[in-house]
């Protein structure tokens, strides 16, 4: 039974569910197929907006480097 709508797996999921396969296992074996996908789908959507909020800390960090002169600016601080 799928742990976030409640219905109920059918055979061949519930096999997928339970089979291993060492180093390729069901990433949500708990989920029936349709919510799966729309953890995946958010899963997706959270490491693109942490990607972009690295790159933006990384642009801000070398903006300010740039505002700062050079290592001749750290002591000035």
């Amino acid at each position: 039974m799928c742990t976030d709508c409640g219905t109920k797996f059918t055979d061949d999921r519930w096999k997928a569910s339970i089979a291993v396969d060492w180093g390729r296992g069901d990433s949500h074996p708990h989920l029936c197929d349709d919510c799966k996908a729309r953890a995946l789908e958010v899963e997706r959507h959270a490491e693109q907006a942490e990607r972009e909020r690295q790159e933006r800390e990384l642009q801000e960090e070398e903006a300010q480097a740039a505002r700062a002169g050079g290592w001749l600016g750290r002591w000035r601080s």
